[in-house]
């Protein structure tokens, strides 16, 4: 037998061993694509308290470093900018070889 890390996996395990991070792939797993504002805004309401803007990109960056998450950015009709965030497919991959990720047909 031979222990082989898989530095991917192991940087997708990483991401989500945080509560915060947890929550926010339940939200855009549950109701994807999501903006950075109605993220805000369910983490607010989760743990009762204001999550800084500046916490949750932190946050956000690590879920899509580690390939968690997918960032796209679109324009809104007054030109500007706004964040989407959806699951990956290798997330969803990962969660459901996990036994995280259950899906119901």
């Amino acid at each position: 037998m031979a222990f082989r890390p898989d530095v991917e996996v192991i940087k997708f395990l990483k991401a989500l061993d945080n509560e915060i991070r947890l929550k926010i792939v339940e939200l855009i797993i549950n109701s994807s694509p999501a903006s950075f504002s109605t993220i805000n805004e369910y983490l607010d309401r989760q743990t009762g308290k204001e999550v800084n803007k500046g916490t949750l990109a932190y946050h956000l960056d690590i879920l899509v470093q580690a390939n968690v998450l997918d960032k796209k950015l679109e324009r809104r009709p007054d030109d500007r900018e706004y964040s989407q965030y959806d699951i990956t497919e290798y997330a969803e991959e990962k969660l459901e070889s996990l036994g995280l990720l259950i899906r119901e047909d």
